[in-house]
């Protein structure tokens, strides 16, 4: 068992379980229901979070890395600290051992995931728009891709459907699949291309 920086034991996890944890996560997160006249608040759904907004230790994130391979992937993260002076955050890998997979950077390569589902009924505007070009979290990975939404959420507990990006389907994107609110996030548009 390892200590994490906090000082409380990190377990390391089988992938199953983590799957299974990622997935119980995104069932447990709250529900935003407006009051009429309310809107909803930044991290709810597609609402995003305001400029200055700084993730805390232990939140969960989606952050641009470089793998081993130089590539560069969008993976589910924990936030370990965001120093002020640097505007750098360190984040952890969460598909890798505590520390192995640790990660600074800049501010810009991080994207805070929603805190409230939207709910459909009272807050549509809430959630990305079928044909909307957005970050989505692969079923049973930790990298979010580049996906077209499919169908929006239509019930409180409902999923987005999703067409990710793929080259080996005719189309270019890959049959519907269904991804929690809690991992579907504006798309970064890649600059370099």
């Amino acid at each position: 068992m390892l200590i994490s920086d906090s000082g409380r034991p990190k377990q390391i996890m089988r992938r199953g379980v983590l799957m299974s944890q990622l997935q119980q996560n995104a069932t447990t997160l709250p529900l935003w229901v407006s009051k009429p006249g309310e809107s909803p608040p930044p991290l709810c759904g597609a609402v995003a979070a305001d400029g200055n907004y700084i993730s805390q230790p232990e939140d969960k994130v989606a952050a641009r890395v470089k793998g081993q391979d130089g590539e560069e992937n969008w993976i589910l993260a924990e936030v370990v600290h965001f120093n002020a002076h640097t505007g750098k955050y360190e984040v952890d890998d969460v598909d890798a051992e505590e520390g192995k997979e640790r990660h600074s950077i800049s501010r810009r390569r991080v994207v805070p995931l929603p805190i409230w589902k939207a709910n459909p009924e009272t807050d549509p505007g809430a959630l990305f728009a079928k044909k909307t070009l957005v970050l989505a979290l692969y079923p049973q990975t930790t990298c979010f891709y580049r996906a077209l939404v499919d169908e929006p959420p239509k019930k409180p507990q409902d999923d987005y459907s999703v067409l990710f990006e793929d080259t080996s389907y005719a189309t270019g994107y890959s049959p519907p699949l269904m991804v929690p609110q809690r991992y579907v996030i504006a798309c970064k548009e890649d600059k370099k291309k």
